[in-house]
Order: structure tokens, then C-alpha cells, then sequence
């Protein structure tokens, strides 16, 4: 229920935006003071090589990547320019530490309800300004291409003051049982209580070889009647997560990302090259330490409104993070 009332929530939000913006236009005679369209990147922040945080200065280690993973829930041939709003929400969201130098992997999970500032466009595209709004919705405000990763991008690096995003790499739904199954299936322990919901075999503490669609099931379920449940959720992709890194171990060389990367072509976006691609993928099967405790999902305090869920952050734990993973000590 929560998932429709917030995408007719994005609908009113570009319905709204449209009128301001033919407002603006009057009053003003279109006097260009909307210059970006949807056809145009966002609008990103330039590189910011230096931070503070309580009176000390700190320089951004640059080999240290930092690699934006998008989960979008759509099924589309993401190749294909969408209407603003209809290009899905960035369901789940994760930012890669990637330690080039000591082939090391991290994860800051940072939740759908995370309300941040993002980009705002009316129904023509046109970028109207910024609202504080769960972050999810920066994709759903986009292409669900190029424009829809910039605004998540933006956003992102806005939420974490200024942190410069490398790379990103967004997957739609349609590829999970792909990326699942090319590696046999992925082990997991059920979580939580309730995920038999979505699959009979999903009983808490159960032990469940997870093969086709059970993977996105296991990925995706979630109850939308309790409250704050996108957090609980979280739990079962750490799970996941750390599974199949671990089975992903078992392998070596390039020709099984080669492979799976074609199998899923239609239903995946990325600015990074494919060697780029391999060599991250190559330290994901080469990281032998990686588990639970890399992947860090941001403190805070969820609030329930009378329509949907809120997840603020607490900005000075979520900083010293960011700082400990991405930048070093003056």
C-alpha cells in the first residue's frame, strides 16, 4: 500500500511542479531562469578533494573509490529513455568503499526512507529545484537512464557533504535470477519472521538454497502494513549480500562476469568501463575477509508520518564513517 500511495505521491509532486513552473513563466516571461531539461545532466557539485567535521580537515584518499549501487524496482530495458516518473525507484541503495590499493571492499547501506534534498522536475523534465524527500524518489525524478543515476549521484553526495560518487552502476529487477543462478544459486539463512509470505520455504532460521525466482522474493518482500519495514528489510539484503560474496570467492577469472554482464545486458546501467567493472568484480572474488561487519547501514531515527515511513540520519555518526572509509587526517 505504501509503495503505490508514494508513487502517487511522485505524480502529484511533477503535477505540482508543473504548475509552479507555468507560473514562474508567466510572471517572470520566460526569462530562461529554467535552463536544465531532462534531455541535460543534472546539475552535480564539482569535486570536493577536502572535508571538515568538528574543526578538523581531512583530504579524500583517491584511491579510495567510491561506487554507487542501485537496486531499481522496474523491469524495463533500462537502454530506453523513460518518462519522468515512470523510470522505478532506487529500492535498494548501497555506496562502495573500494580500497584499490589493498583490494578491499566496504558498503555504507543507506535506506530508501532516508529523507535527503533531491532534484525536482515537472512533467516536461524541467529541473525545478530541490525538496527534502526520501531519497528513492531522486531516480523516479529522472530518465530511469543517465539523468536518473546524475540525480542519485547528486543526492547522494549532497546527503554525505560534498563526498565526490566515481562510478555507479544501477540493476532493474529483471536481472536478479540471472546474477543469481549464474553461480549456482545462493545459500542463505531466513532472516526474520513473515518472509513466508512471500515463499512457503522462507521460515525464520531456515537454511534455503535460494534458485530462480526466490532470489528476487527474498530480495524484494517485504510487509507494508507494519511500520519501518524497508529497515527490516535491509537485514535480509546484508544476508544476501554477504552470501553470495562468499560463494563468489569460489571463482576465478573474468569469464563469469563476462558472462553474467551479457546475460543481463538489457536490464543494467553503468558509467564504468568494463575493465573497470572486471577489476571490481575480480577484488569481490579475491576478498576473502569481506562479511557483515563491512557492510555499515546508516544510524539514525525513523519517524512514521500519517502517510509513509521517514529515516533521518544522525550526521555526525554517519560523517565519521564516511571520513574513517574515504578521507585521511590532514
Amino acid at each position: 500500500m505504501k509503495t503505490s500511495i508514494k508513487k502517487v505521491l511522485i505524480i502529484c509532486l511533477i503535477i505540482l511542479s508543473a504548475v509552479i513552473v507555468i507560473a514562474v513563466s508567466i510572471k517572470r516571461n520566460n526569462a530562461g531562469i529554467i535552463a536544465t531539461t531532462i534531455n541535460e545532466k543534472a546539475q552535480t557539485k564539482p569535486d570536493k578533494s577536502y572535508t571538515d567535521l568538528n574543526g578538523k580537515k581531512y583530504k579524500r584518499k583517491s584511491y579510495v573509490k567510491a561506487i554507487l549501487a542501485l537496486g531499481i524496482d522496474s523491469n524495463v530495458d533500462m537502454h530506453y529513455i523513460q518518462d519522468a516518473g515512470s523510470g522505478g525507484q532506487a529500492d535498494s541503495i548501497g555506496l562502495i568503499a573500494w580500497d584499490t590499493v589493498n583490494n578491499r571492499l566496504d558498503m555504507i547501506i543507506i535506506p530508501r526512507d532516508t529523507m535527503a534534498q533531491i532534484p525536482v522536475t515537472d512533467v516536461s523534465g524541467n529541473i525545478m529545484g530541490k525538496t527534502l524527500q526520501h531519497i528513492t524518489m531522486a531516480y523516479a525524478f529522472g530518465d530511469g537512464n543517465e539523468i536518473s543515476a546524475d540525480f542519485m549521484k547528486e543526492s547522494v553526495s549532497e546527503l554525505f557533504e560534498g563526498l565526490f560518487i566515481d562510478k555507479y552502476i544501477a540493476i532493474n529487477t529483471s536481472a536478479v535470477k540471472s546474477i543469481n543462478d549464474a553461480i549456482g544459486g545462493v545459500e542463505v539463512i531466513i532472516p526474520y519472521e513473515g518472509m513466508e509470505k512471500a515463499d512457503t520455504a522462507f521460515v525464520k532460521d531456515k537454511k534455503v538454497l535460494l534458485k530462480g525466482d526466490q532470489a528476487e522474493k527474498f530480495l524484494r518482500y517485504r510487509d507494508t502494513d507494519r511500520d519501518f519495514s524497508a529497515m527490516t528489510r535491509i537485514e535480509a539484503h546484508k544476508v544476501y549480500v554477504e552470501a553470495y560474496q562468499k560463494k563468489l570467492t569460489q571463482f576465478k577469472g573474468d569469464s563469469l562476469i563476462e558472462n553474467i554482464l551479457k546475460e543481463i545486458s538489457p536490464y543494467y546501467y553503468t558509467d564504468m568501463q568494463k575493465d573497470m567493472l572486471l577489476k571490481l568484480a575480480a577484488c569481490a572474488m579475491t576478498d576473502k575477509d569481506f562479511n557483515g561487519d563491512r557492510m555499515y547501514v546508516l544510524e539514525g531515527e525513523n519517524k512514521k508520518t500519517e502517510i509513509y515511513d521517514e529515516f533521518y540520519m544522525d550526521r555526525d555518526k554517519v560523517m565519521n564513517k564516511i571520513i574513517d572509509l574515504f578521507y585521511t587526517a590532514e
